[in-house]
């Protein structure tokens, strides 16, 4: 068995999405839409996203637990339902069990979990969803780029799904300062949040490559690239304005 047809064995995950999940869903992220709407929040690239029932894995920085939800409702209404990965430690606290409505499926530690973890994107992606991960496995504390802790992951998910997949980089910007890491009470609403969505990486190169983990490697390389490539075009932008004033 080649180590594609491993990981698409099947294996337990909600693919399709219920009427009345689905229907919470499009209430919070209108309702999300509402609220930051009093929010400075700029998206660009919208242009850049694949429409809906095109297989595509958004893979971004990480700076708070409010990324995904500004990230989907940027990406609204070209991307209805984008199934991001949540650490399942915190998924899994009463107060952040509003997430499954997010669409989010859990990510466990281990390697048990990691394997679940690409089996569960890889089960998505082939159903023509759209799953948004966080190669960096975890929060920025800084709000800088953690490029020591960057998982091959996201390499592996790209060469498994192969090339009907889209990968594109995104970028967030100022999550963190609407909520600082470690003070999830002290909101801060002035805060000014961007999110930049890059063009679909050209990974063609690599599919006919073997699959191990120097090619995956390789591909992870390439996503890191984009998604430092939009956060460039995201201090530019910064660096323009405050220029202009």
């Amino acid at each position: 068995m080649d180590l594609r047809s491993e990981f698409l064995e099947p294996f337990r995950i909600e693919s399709k999405l219920g009427f009345r999940r689905r229907l919470i869903h499009y209430f919070l992220l209108h309702l999300a839409r509402i609220i930051f709407w009093f929010i400075p929040f700029e998206v660009h690239g919208k242009n850049n996203l694949t429409v809906e029932g095109v297989p595509t894995l958004l893979t971004s920085n990480h700076l708070s637990h409010l990324d995904s939800v500004f990230t989907a409702v940027a990406a609204f209404p070209v991307k209805r339902a984008i199934r991001f990965t949540g650490a399942a430690e915190f998924m899994k606290k009463m107060m952040f069990r509003w997430t499954k409505y997010e669409l989010a499926f859990p990510v466990g530690r281990g390697l048990e979990e990691r394997d679940r973890f690409i089996r569960n994107t890889l089960t998505l992606l082939k159903n023509n969803e759209t799953v948004g991960i966080y190669p960096e496995g975890g929060r920025s504390k800084t709000g800088k780029f953690q490029f020591e802790k960057i998982k091959v992951g996201a390499g592996w998910i790209a060469k498994l799904a192969g090339p009907n997949t889209k990968v594109i980089p995104v970028f967030v910007f100022g999550t963190n300062n609407i909520i600082p890491f470690g003070r999830f009470f002290r909101l801060n609403f002035n805060a000014k949040v961007k999110i930049y969505f890059g063009p679909p990486l050209n990974l063609d190169r690599y599919y006919n490559l073997p699959n191990s983990i120097e090619t995956s490697q390789r591909i992870t390389n390439e996503i890191v690239k984009g998604i430092i490539t939009e956060g460039r075009k995201c201090f530019e932008d910064l660096a323009n304005h405050t220029h202009k004033s």
